[in-house]
């Protein structure tokens, strides 16, 4: 499975799209990273090459003897993947194979060194997935030494030597023509719906070609999002988002950038599904229950006025403006402005409304990679800000009313987004291929994730 999982990381995002405006990240893939796969990759090449080539025609007696060749083992101990700028990667690769040749009862091995280089380019499938192959392969055959003989060589030696020449190059191109061909199959795995949280999605697809040094292979890569599995229209970019040259961790394989915008976007999804809007009820029968009538008749006496029997309340907060995350250098928060409308149920199982808030709230984010998921925790910045819009129970002093709402909000609306934003962003990616030892960096404007990766086998 040479370059399977990971060429197919690399590579796998480079499928153009055009939007009028879409949020999007950037993905930078280091030199380090394809190091990594040409250690992978050395071990997978070595193991296709075990393979039967087409018989030697051996002339004897008037007519032609097929001869068995087998390729039975290799080493490759130079396997190497390099940038090539503005253009691909390139694969060098330089080692021996092991050939046998069977003559009639004899048996003769033979040693041929060789040199292999190729390039390896990306276009795009008519289903709009990546599609990759090899643009050039060069492979020369260069010593060729026999490690064991019997009788019957002499006479073939030279047959044998132009045999090599001839058929071995075209061999060592086509099976790896057919290895890196054979990653389509798991390119397709990074396009498709990924669960963002209640009834959204999110998916990925590269904006244009990528930008290639002899250092790094930069993708911007263009994200869709879904609600109920339509398409959302993502409200205008204020500002456009340039990469630093240098961003994260310098020795890391790939350098993940999250731009404000798409927190802006993730956030406006989750305002439109209704995701962080938040709903708390009162149980009389809990025990030290604070959100009844008869609590806050103590301090609102019209409350206990108009429900004379203590009766639960209900609390529903519902976002009334776009939230608005905010990233500085090793801090990022999140603004939520919420309307609140105070309800009590009545007898007759009717909600009756109290009064309305609107409610600031200020949030840390807490940023963490695990998994392929990029997830958040909060806690909260400053106290919660109240203000009364609208009162069915009179004028009152919201001072005397703000530590209980406060209380009853804090633990619910903390538990509530916690266990949302938990679920996580699932990152671009491909089957077989993880995200390991990541570190989180903050930037004026960007969050910065920089890990290593691990393929299994």
């Amino acid at each position: 499975m040479f370059l399977v999982c990971t060429l197919g990381f690399l590579l796998g995002m480079l499928v153009p799209f055009c939007e009028a405006y879409s949020a999007r990240i950037v993905v930078r893939i280091n030199q380090a990273a394809l190091d990594y796969v040409a250690q992978i990759g050395r071990t997978a090449f070595q193991n296709a090459l075990k393979i039967q080539l087409p018989d030697l025609l051996d002339p004897k007696e008037g007519y032609f003897q097929r001869t068995s060749v087998f390729m039975l083992d290799s080493d490759i101990p130079h396997f190497n993947l390099k940038f090539i700028p503005n253009y691909g990667i390139r694969l060098s690769a330089a080692g021996h194979v092991n050939m046998t040749v069977f003559l009639t009862k004899n048996l003769h091995k033979v040693r041929v060194g060789i040199n292999i280089t190729a390039d390896i380019v990306v276009t795009q499938a008519t289903i709009g997935s990546p599609l990759v192959g090899v643009s050039l392969c060069e492979s020369i055959p260069e010593d060729i030494t026999v490690t064991y003989r019997e009788d019957g060589l002499k006479e073939l030696w030279n047959p044998i030597q132009g045999y090599i020449r001839i058929i071995l190059p075209d061999k060592l191109c086509s099976k790896l023509l057919f290895l890196v061909e054979g990653l389509n199959i798991y390119l397709g795995t990074m396009i498709g719906l990924q669960p963002l949280g209640p009834e959204s999605q999110i998916s990925y697809s590269l904006t244009h070609l990528p930008t290639i040094s002899k250092e790094h292979m930069s993708l911007n890569i263009n994200i869709t999002f879904y609600l109920l599995g339509k398409p959302i229209t993502l409200p205008p970019g204020v500002s456009s988002f340039s990469l630093p040259q240098r961003v994260g961790s310098r020795n890391a394989m790939v350098n993940f950038v999250f731009p404000k915008e798409m927190l802006d976007s993730i956030y406006f999804l989750m305002q439109k599904s209704g995701s962080i809007n938040l709903d708390i009820t009162g149980q009389l029968n809990s025990k030290n229950n604070q959100l009844t009538t008869s609590v806050l008749g103590n301090l609102i006496p019209e409350v206990h006025r108009q429900f004379p029997k203590s009766m639960p309340i209900t609390m529903k907060a519902r976002i009334n403006a776009s939230p608005v995350p905010t990233i500085h250098r090793n801090r990022t928060s999140l603004l939520l402005n919420y309307r609140t409308e105070v309800l009590a149920i009545s007898s007759n199982s009717a909600f009756k409304s109290l009064f309305s808030l609107d409610m600031v709230v200020e949030l840390k984010l807490n940023i963490i990679m695990s998994g392929k998921k990029l997830q958040a925790n909060v806690s909260f910045l400053k106290d919660i800000e109240l203000k009364v819009t609208s009162s069915n129970v009179g004028t009152f002093d919201l001072s005397k009313v703000k530590a209980l709402i406060i209380s009853m909000v804090k633990k619910s609306l903390s538990d509530h987004l916690n266990a949302l934003f938990g679920l996580g962003v699932a990152l671009p990616t491909i089957t077989k291929v993880s995200y390991i030892t990541p570190e989180v960096f903050m930037y004026e404007g960007s969050i910065v994730v920089s890990c290593g990766l691990h393929i299994q086998n």
